[in-house]
């Protein structure tokens, strides 16, 4: 899944509750964006929340508080490469791989943070989907064409090849977006894992929901149907005629028995086994007994 937190020159900043919430579930790793001296920086490989807060405070006292001052922060979810500091976001847009690569960058004239899985990128270059895309793509049309990521047509097409969501942020201090953000009174997010209660919630029985860590509580029957009504929108079953690509790999298999459950907000599977829910893919591709592909 991951998530990009991306704080616009007037907008606020995020709250702890938002960022322990978007690394928790995020949990690969984080990294920060933003200008000084006229340049982009990349300071990124926190792969802890303690290490992640603790530089984001010290942040927050070197900038006073971002005040006037772009800020994007990006929380990890791997999906293609290894789980390492290098691999976590967010990107300069080059063809260097070990760039790429690079946890702290101080000079660059742009910056990118991703989020989504870009299909057929990751597989065989040594690289992660995000940083094979940069390379193979948004390198050679940022070097013929510098100001892409203005063209709203540009970044249109981006989205729609991808679909996915970018922040990038170039060295004027301006952050541009490929994609729909949730804006939450003036900042925006690139879905809404910042806020995890809000959409991780399934009722198994009358009473009993599981919350948003997937531990099953009991609601008093006065509450559990406004509960129910709101919270548990997002999980549907999976049909036993259909079938699953779990990693977007081509391994398509039936879903036959198995009692598999999807997350249409997060993007994730899941299986019921003895009334716990068991994450076992993030975006998948799942397909109807036509083959047509339903998520």
């Amino acid at each position: 899944m991951c998530i990009i937190i991306a704080k616009d020159k007037i907008g606020r900043l995020p709250t702890e509750k938002e960022l322990k919430n978007s690394f928790e579930y995020n949990s690969d790793g984080a990294g920060f964006m933003y200008v000084d001296s006229g340049k982009v920086v990349i300071d990124k490989g926190y792969m802890t929340y303690d290490s992640f807060l603790k530089h984001y405070k010290s942040l927050l006292n070197k900038y006073n508080n971002f005040k006037n001052k772009s800020l994007v922060i990006h929380c990890r979810i791997g999906t293609s490469g290894r789980n390492t500091k290098g691999n976590t976001h967010p990107y300069p847009i080059t063809d260097n791989q070990k760039a790429l690569k690079t946890r702290h960058l101080s000079r660059e004239p742009i910056g990118i943070a991703h989020n989504g899985i870009i299909r057929g990128y990751g597989t065989a270059t040594g690289l992660n989907d995000t940083q094979e895309y940069i390379s193979k793509y948004l390198y050679p049309l940022y070097f013929h064409y510098r100001d892409f990521y203005k063209n709203k047509d540009m970044l249109y097409q981006i989205e729609q090849a991808t679909n996915s969501k970018f922040a990038i942020l170039d060295k004027t201090d301006k952050i541009y977006y490929v994609g729909e953000f949730i804006d939450d009174n003036g900042l925006n997010f690139s879905n809404n894992t910042y806020k995890m209660e809000s959409c991780y919630s399934y009722r198994l029985s009358y009473t009993d929901w599981y919350d948003e860590l997937y531990n099953k509580q009991q609601l008093a029957q006065s509450e559990e149907q406004d509960y129910w009504e709101e919270e548990s929108e997002y999980m549907l079953p999976l049909e036993k005629e259909w079938y699953i690509d779990l990693w977007g790999n081509g391994n398509i298999k039936q879903v036959g028995n198995k009692d598999y459950w999807y997350n249409y907000e997060t993007l994730e599977l899941f299986e019921l086994r003895d009334d716990d829910f068991e994450l076992i893919a993030t975006n998948p591709i799942i397909y109807d007994e036509n083959y047509e592909e339903v998520f």
